[in-house]
C-alpha cells in the first residue's frame, strides 16, 4: 500500500507502521538485524549470509541478555530442513567449543518455526518488510528506471518512521570500545554507512 497511487491505501499504511512501533514500544522490544545491499546483477550465497545473519544476531541477543541478567531462546522463522539444520549446527560448534561459549545466556541453539504460528516471528517480520526493506531500498539503491525496488515514495517512511526506529536499536559497546548491535548494513556496493537508513 506504501506505493499506491490512492493517498487513503498509504494513509493505512502509514497507521498501520504507527500500530506497529506502538506495539513494540509498549513490549519493550529491542531490534538487532542485518541489511545486506546486494549488487546489481550478482546474488547472494543464502546459505552463507543467512548462518552468518543468524550468528552476528546471536551474538547481539546474547548480549542483550546479559545486559537483562537472564537467559533466553531465539525462535528463527523457518527455512528448509537443511539450512535450519545447518544454521542450528553454526551456533551449536560455537556454543561447545573448548574456548568458551560465545553465547552462554542462549540455553539453547536457535528453534526454527513456522511464522503464520508466532505473533514475535510475525512482528520481526512487519519490521523487516514494512519498515527496514523501504527504508533501505530508498537510502542505499539507486532510484533508476527499471530498478524493482525504487520508489520516492518510500522516502516517506524513513523520514517519518527513522527515528523511531533508530531509538529501538539494541547497540552496546564490545570489549574494545566499538559500537555494536542494532541494525547493521553491509554495503558493497556504495560504502554507506548504517546510520543513512534512518536518514542521518
Amino acid at each position: 500500500m506504501t506505493r499506491k497511487p490512492s493517498r487513503n491505501q498509504r494513509r493505512k499504511a502509514h497507521r498501520f507502521r504507527q500500530d506497529l512501533l506502538d506495539l513494540v514500544e509498549a513490549h519493550d522490544c529491542r531490534v538487532v538485524g542485518r541489511v545486506w545491499i546486494k549488487e546489481a546483477g550478482k546474488g547472494l550465497n543464502p546459505s552463507a549470509s543467512y548462518s552468518y545473519a543468524v550468528q552476528d544476531i546471536a551474538r547481539h541477543f546474547s548480549q542483550y541478555l546479559t545486559f537483562r541478567g537472564t537467559m533466553g531462546v531465539l525462535i528463527a522463522d523457518g527455512r528448509d530442513h537443511e539450512t535450519n539444520r545447518g544454521v542450528a549446527h553454526s551456533i551449536f560448534t560455537q556454543k561447545w567449543r573448548t574456548g568458551g561459549d560465545p553465547y552462554q545466556p542462549l540455553s539453547e541453539v536457535p528453534l526454527f518455526a513456522a511464522s503464520d504460528n508466532h505473533a514475535g516471528l510475525q512482528i520481526a517480520d512487519l519490521l523487516a518488510t514494512t519498515l527496514v526493506f523501504p527504508m533501505a531500498a530508498w537510502a542505499y539503491c539507486p532510484r533508476r528506471p527499471g530498478n524493482p525496488h525504487s520508489s520516492g515514495l518510500y522516502a516517506d517512511v524513513r523520514t517519518d518512521f527513522g527515528a523511531r526506529l533508530r531509538s529501538l536499536q539494541y547497540r552496546y559497546r564490545d570489549e574494545t570500545g566499538k559500537w555494536r548491535g542494532g541494525l547493521v548494513v553491509s554495503d558493497p556496493v556504495s560504502k554507506e554507512p548504517g546510520s543513512r537508513l534512518f536518514g542521518a
